[in-house]
């Protein structure tokens, strides 16, 4: 694989800008362009290590920046990733990554750290998914949901019950294939009973994943009812601010309002609509 590199903050000024760097040239380009403060340490070549130096270009000083280096396979890809902190302008950033990208890395494509932590091992693709959802998340329930699942706890329940799957095919196939030889039996009950783990098992993973994705996605709620019974009173209400215009005058809203509000850890899409009433 080639070398990657992608701003990994968002675009604009900040206080810092942080730019990722990962791939088998990584260490060449970082070594080539970071001189650091404290040369003995930086030649120790530890891992999971903050640095503070200069960022350079032939001679010329781009940046002080810090720079994190996680070396392969104990990194986020599985490859040799550094991390440069950089003062958070854009022109900053951009001139270290024109220097990357001079000495032979390439800029990352959306999601391809996490597709490169897949390939090499790092995580499965229900993980990956998870790492979307973190970022997407709204409420501390969504959030608290995704991390679970990127520590692999669902990946694990998975994989019990596809060895679970696996071992009562097997027991049947062996019963099918070879009923003269001396398999292993397993009588009725007993493979009944498996299947049965199995089913219990997957109506489980079932009943979780409704939960996951109202958990994620959040509740279409919509209010409706007669003209002037206070569907906007009730959205304000809800969203403890004045979002719809309030009058005693029937038909005062007229287009659908759409909000999000987290009601006990749950995202509510709330619809406030017009009344409903004889055309």
């Amino acid at each position: 694989m080639d070398t990657i590199i992608a701003l990994a903050t968002a675009l604009g000024e900040s206080s810092i800008h942080l730019l990722r760097l990962s791939g088998p040239e990584s260490k060449k380009i970082i070594n080539t362009s970071f001189r650091p403060r404290n040369k003995k340490r930086w030649e120790e070549e530890s891992t999971y290590t903050l640095h503070l130096g200069h960022f350079y270009k032939d001679n010329q000083i781009l940046d002080e920046v810090l720079v994190s280096r996680m070396l392969a396979p104990n990194s986020y890809t599985g490859e040799d990733v550094y991390e440069i902190n950089c003062h958070g302008g854009l022109l900053v950033a951009e001139r270290i990554m024109e220097e990357c990208l001079r000495q032979g890395a390439r800029l990352a494509e959306p999601g391809e750290f996490s597709k490169r932590a897949f390939l090499n091992g790092k995580l499965d693709l229900i993980q990956a998914e998870a790492i979307v959802d973190l970022i997407s998340a709204k409420t501390d329930t969504s959030a608290d949901l995704a991390l679970n699942q990127m520590e692999g706890h669902l990946s694990r329940k998975i994989h019990k019950l596809r060895e679970l799957i696996l071992e009562t095919l097997a027991f049947i196939e062996a019963g099918i294939d070879f009923p003269e030889d001396d398999v292993e039996d397993l009588d009725r009950n007993a493979l009944l009973k498996y299947i049965e783990n199995g089913i219990i098992e997957g109506k489980e993973l079932l009943k979780g994943s409704k939960t996951g994705k109202i958990l994620r996605e959040g509740l279409l709620t919509v209010i409706v009812g007669q003209p002037n019974v206070g569907k906007s009173s009730l959205l304000n209400a809800l969203l403890q601010e004045e979002r719809a215009i309030v009058t005693d005058i029937p038909g005062t809203t007229r287009d659908e309002i759409r909000e999000s509000v987290n009601i006990g850890g749950i995202l509510l899409q709330l619809v406030d609509t017009a009344g409903i009433r004889e055309s």
